[in-house]
C-alpha cells in the first residue's frame, strides 16, 4: 500500500537518479555509472522503489470508499483525485494487465461483481465493505507475494 504522499517522494528521487545517470553521458561503463548515480541518490539503502508499478486494474482507497479503475500508470491516475480531497489516497493493489482492451474487460468484470457496493450517483467508487476489501487482499496476498514452491 502505497499514499500518494510516498509516491510523490519516489518520483522526485526517480527524477533525481535519471538527471544524475544523463550527467554521465556516454563515458565511462554504463553500469559504473549507475552504481554512482544510485549512491549520490538513494545513499547506501538503495532505491525505495514502489509496490505495484506497473499497468493493470487499480484499487484505491479514500477513507472509507474504494475507487476500482484501469490505468497504464496507477500512481499517475492518483493525481486528479488527490485534489481536494480529504482523506488522502492509498493504492492498495493493481491487477497487472498489459492490454488496455484487457484492463477495460476485466475493470467491467469488477464493477458487476462489486456493484452492489456501488456508491449512489458514482461510477467507479465503492463501499469500503469486507467483502471488497477481502477480494483485495487476497488477490494481492496470490499476485504480490506468491508462496515458495
Amino acid at each position: 500500500m502505497t499514499t500518494y504522499g510516498e509516491y510523490q517522494d519516489w518520483k522526485q528521487l526517480a527524477g533525481r537518479y535519471r538527471r544524475v545517470i544523463n550527467s554521465y553521458g556516454t563515458r565511462g561503463d554504463p553500469k559504473e555509472a549507475m552504481t554512482e548515480a544510485e549512491l549520490a541518490v538513494f545513499g547506501y539503502f538503495g532505491d525505495p522503489g514502489l509496490p505495484h508499478c506497473y499497468a493493470g486494474v487499480y484499487f484505491i482507497a479514500s477513507g472509507p470508499y474504494i475507487k476500482i479503475g484501469e490505468a497504464r500508470d496507477p500512481y499517475e491516475r492518483m493525481e486528479p483525485f488527490h485534489t481536494g480531497n480529504p482523506h488522502g489516497l492509498e493504492l492498495l493493489h493493481v491487477i497487472a494487465v498489459d492490454s488496455k482492451k484487457e484492463r477495460r474487460q476485466r475493470e467491467n468484470e469488477l464493477h458487476r461483481s462489486f456493484n452492489h457496493l456501488l456508491l449512489p450517483r458514482q461510477r467507479e467508487w465503492f463501499q469500503g465493505h469486507p467483502e471488497l476489501t477481502g477480494f483485495i487482499a487476497s488477490s494481492c496476498a496470490r499476485e504480490c507475494y506468491p508462496s515458495p514452491t
